[in-house]
């Protein structure tokens, strides 16, 4: 197989590398509306991961960036990226693939992310156990939030200048700010993005005001209706957003569990970056 580094046409220019359940689908849609971007067709397109998308080859990839203006920026967002436990080598398969892409990694208080991502998993069917259980010292779960760690291997295939690491947190409360950051990070003309207020996936205090989304979140069988009757981006939108509705707070014994990996990978993460984490929970006194 030709590597993309061969080619000229259908390559990505930049990639939201995760975090998963940290706004990555705000960000990808804001990124969408600048004039000189261009964003995949299919969101996560998962294609650097040899057990998922690898297999079906360049041309469907670049399929995914057909109708693109000359010139604009291709980017795609495929959080799983970010989970080297579940998903070793993209990192490395990036680098040899398309080693001039530019990486945003978006960032979330690790505590709310866990959550989040359970509940997810719980609404979406893939978990059954609850929280307490759930989320251990080895699970997928805790795994995905040690940013720190994460970040460290991508830095020991990517130079620092190729790397963008902004904070969910951030992009919620000053949007306009975050973004004119990843503009420039970019390379891009500054650009006033319509409509910065509004978020998706981001908060835990949201409610759902559709009635088809609360009937999705509480009636199990209308998700197989959903499914045949209800386009999947649309789908995909409500139940996601469902999710993130009020998931219930990480009892203290898993806070407990988890504390001394997430100080550590708290630690690694601000030694390599210089990032303001007062917006996230104190690990040494805080459940949250």
């Amino acid at each position: 197989m030709l590597p993309f580094r061969a080619m000229t046409q259908g390559t990505p220019d930049f990639i939201i590398i995760g975090a998963m359940k940290s706004g990555t689908t705000s960000l990808f849609r804001h990124l969408g509306r600048h004039p000189g971007v261009f964003m995949s067709s299919l969101k996560e397109p998962c294609f650097f991961i040899k057990k998922r998308n690898w297999s079906k080859g360049h041309d469907w990839y670049r399929s995914l960036f057909d109708g693109a203006p000359e010139g604009a920026l291709l980017g795609e967002g495929s959080t799983s990226y970010s989970k080297s436990a579940a998903f070793p080598g993209v990192p490395e398969l990036l680098r040899s693939e398309v080693p001039d892409v530019k990486l945003i990694y978006l960032l979330r208080d690790p505590l709310q992310r866990m959550r989040s991502h359970h509940a997810h998993a719980v609404f979406k069917g893939r978990e059954k156990r609850p929280i307490e259980r759930a989320i251990t010292a080895r699970s997928g779960y805790l795994r995905t939030s040690l940013y720190g760690a994460e970040l460290q291997r991508y830095r020991s295939y990517f130079p620092a200048d190729q790397i963008h690491v902004i904070l969910t947190e951030d992009l919620a409360q000053a949007p306009a700010e975050v973004l004119s950051g990843v503009v420039e990070f970019l390379g891009l003309p500054d650009y006033e993005f319509p409509g910065v207020e509004r978020r998706y996936h981001v908060s835990s205090n949201r409610k759902v005001n559709t009635r088809l989304g609360e009937a999705v979140q509480r009636h199990r069988p209308l998700d197989t209706w959903s499914r045949r009757y209800v386009p999947e981006q649309v789908r995909d939108r409500l139940l996601t957003r469902g999710a993130d509705t009020e998931p219930a707070p990480l009892p203290e014994n898993v806070v407990d569990r988890v504390r001394k990996p997430l100080l550590a990978d708290r630690a690694l993460l601000q030694s390599q970056v210089d990032l303001d984490l007062s917006s996230w929970a104190d690990l040494r006194t805080t459940s949250r």
